[in-house]
């Protein structure tokens, strides 16, 4: 966690924006990513359900993709009640992995949700002075995703909480040689 905190913090100083590295992730990366979600979650007293709907390899900046995915779920454990249930699902098409991140937490107000991309917004104060942060994460999953050529939305989970969709650009592998 102090790996992606650091590297959370050089990314959120950077001026030049962000330079992905395209290369290989296989399926393989979700399913080793939600186990630690499940630990984190369960040590948290949070209930965590997962969906992992990528069945091939596909191309993108794997590292980035860890960044957005931890920053998304960190918000949930954080704004998410002690039994409170969060849920993560991802799939991909040919041109496009999307990733759903719901929890029955506390929700964002309308007038929030507009600037919650915004670097050092937080939502309230006093209550975010007890769960700690900067503001930083949710303008830099904004970051992670328009370099990846992506969208990130977020909107109301009925009949409480919040849902964040994120769709990105993603590539197939190259087509391997047969010797």
């Amino acid at each position: 966690m102090r790996f992606l905190t650091t590297n959370l913090l050089n990314l959120a100083r950077r001026d030049d924006g962000i330079k992905p590295e395209i290369a290989e992730v296989s399926p393989q990366f979700f399913k080793t990513t939600f186990a630690n979600y499940e630990l984190i979650a369960s040590e948290n007293d949070r209930v965590f359900d997962y969906e992992n709907r990528v069945y091939r390899p596909f191309m993108t900046d794997q590292l980035l993709l860890k960044q957005l995915m931890t920053i998304l779920f960190d918000n949930a454990i954080k704004y998410t009640e002690e039994d409170g249930k969060i849920e993560f699902v991802v799939h991909a098409t040919d041109r496009h992995l999307y990733l759903t991140v719901a929890d029955n937490g506390i929700g964002i107000s309308d007038t929030d949700k507009k600037k919650i991309f915004d670097r050092f917004y937080r939502v309230d104060k006093a209550r975010t002075r007890q769960k700690g942060g900067f503001g930083l994460g949710l303008s830099l999953a904004k970051q992670i995703v328009d370099a990846l050529r992506g969208t990130i939305t977020v909107k109301d989970n009925k009949p409480r909480g919040t849902i964040f969709e994120v769709k990105i650009a993603i590539q197939s592998p190259p087509k391997r040689k047969n010797k």
